[in-house]
């Protein structure tokens, strides 16, 4: 074996130039990068691989690095900016909502009814009264029963309070009897409604004979109220609300505001009597046996409606009476379209005797009247060429609630055919609420459940109320 020149024997081998044994560690750099490791190929090939170890992830300055840069002019007026933005941003939104809200075009408030203007009212005659055994003794339990059994939430005594004392109740009524119908009325949630004081008076009047009184008056005119007058609108208040209000009368009923004193004093008094003790004074009295008297058609109802369709119209009705100027059939035909429109009927003449055929008819339109339709809906009359027939449609203003088509024919021979779906906001189809038939129906007409609109046909003296959703 022979040696080179630095003393190594050939096939001895050189340590220093040998690989290093697994797990010796050979630093890179100083205190920042892993350690590196050269492991030998096995089965050795005179291959090597080097293991640098895994590398640390970086976990964020520590709280003693963070504080270095608490007081650090830079990051404070960082901070101080950052935080006055987010403020001013939700002040910002703040403000821009407001403005919105005061801004955006307010909802039209939701109409609504008074409570007089609601029910239909039963009128008590105090003629007659109201003799279910036609025993000539009156009940007061027979005009509250008569009222539940109709659906009708209001009573009429009509001229209740004295033109001579407005303290004191009519000569014509018997004032036993009507404390008791008061005191039945309260205790069965009744409204009572009568007339509201005349406005002119005799000279039997207390308050014409009171020289204190005396410019309530318009002088020379023989008792005609100054409804321009402060004091009378005072004293006319007083006396309803402390004395007739607190019997158990809650509304007045004004036959004429004809004048703009009238209207006036209606408002201010109606106004007054709402606030303190849910009183009511309304005008608009309209006697319907004045319009149905010989001759009276179709052509003449529809025209009468219409010219009442754009203000409230108490309606005075007697069906007894209207029957010796019209038929009987067409009576009942004006009960049920007259129930429907807007205005508020007030039924006399009735006993037992005569309702037993129409009481539930009654109660049904009682039913359908407090319906959102056909207490504030709007109301178009359907464009026909038939002069036999009147119909309407009540198209509600609220989305969500039932319209109703009503139609009658008064013709006593004839049929008709009816299409309301020329009328905006009604649907083609409905169901029939209610029916009046006064003749067998014909053998190929479809039942009654589901109607068409568009094809409504009516025999001669029929009626009906179909219940419909709009297509708002």
């Amino acid at each position: 074996m022979t040696e080179d020149k630095n003393g190594v024997k050939n096939g001895e081998a050189n340590t220093e130039m040998a690989p290093q044994e697994d797990g010796t560690k050979v630093p890179l750099t100083d205190n920042e990068c892993p350690e590196a490791k050269f492991i030998q190929s096995n089965p050795p090939n005179g291959d090597a691989r080097i293991d640098v170890g895994t590398v640390p992830a970086f976990s964020g300055l520590s709280k003693e690095e963070l504080m270095k840069y608490s007081n650090d002019p830079f990051w404070v007026r960082l901070r101080w900016f950052l935080f006055i933005i987010f403020w001013l941003g939700w002040v910002a939104m703040l403000v821009v909502s407001i403005v919105i809200i005061v801004m955006a075009p307010r909802c039209a408030p939701q109409e609504k009814l008074e409570w007089v203007q609601e029910s239909a009212m039963l009128q008590y005659d105090a003629v007659n009264g109201v003799d279910a055994d036609n025993d000539g003794n009156v009940n007061p339990n027979d005009v509250v029963e008569m009222a539940k059994v109709l659906g009708m939430t209001s009573v009429y005594l009509e001229d209740l309070i004295s033109p001579l004392d407005f303290e004191m109740v009519s000569d014509k009524y018997n004032s036993v009897e009507i404390e008791k119908i008061l005191a039945v009325a309260k205790e069965n949630g009744l409204h009572v409604v009568t007339d509201f004081i005349p406005s002119q008076v005799g000279v039997d009047n207390t308050w014409f004979k009171n020289e204190s009184y005396s410019d309530f008056f318009i002088p020379n005119s023989g008792g005609e109220f100054d409804f321009g007058n402060p004091d009378l609108i005072s004293a006319i208040t007083d006396v309803l609300r402390d004395v007739w209000v607190g019997k158990g009368v809650k509304a007045f009923l004004m036959a004429n505001a004809d004048t703009q004193e009238l209207r006036d004093a209606r408002d201010a008094i109606n106004a007054a009597l709402k606030d303190e003790v849910d009183g009511a004074v309304v005008s608009n009295i309209t006697d319907m046996s004045n319009e149905l008297e010989s001759g009276f058609n179709a052509e003449i109802y529809k025209a009468f409606l219409n010219g009442h369709m754009s203000d409230w119209t108490y309606y005075k009705y007697n069906p007894k009476v209207a029957e010796g100027k019209i038929t009987p059939e067409m009576v009942r035909l004006v009960t049920m379209s007259l129930f429907l429109v807007p205005g508020t009927p007030i039924l006399s003449g009735f006993d037992e005797k005569y309702l037993e055929s129409q009481k539930e008819e009654i109660k049904q339109l009682s039913d359908i009247r407090m319906k959102e339709s056909i207490k504030v809906g709007t109301m178009a009359f359907v464009n026909t060429t038939n002069e036999d027939v009147v119909a309407y449609a009540r198209i509600p203003i609220l989305k969500g609630t039932p319209g109703y088509a009503v139609a009658v024919n008064m013709n006593s021979n004839n049929n008709a055919t009816i299409d309301f779906t020329t009328i905006n906001g009604v649907d083609e189809s409905g169901d029939v609420s209610l029916e009046a038939n006064y003749e067998e129906a014909p053998a190929d007409r479809a039942p009654r459940g589901k109607q068409d609109l568009s094809n409504v046909r009516l025999g001669p003296y029929e009626g009906i109320v179909v219940q419909f959703v709009p297509n708002l």
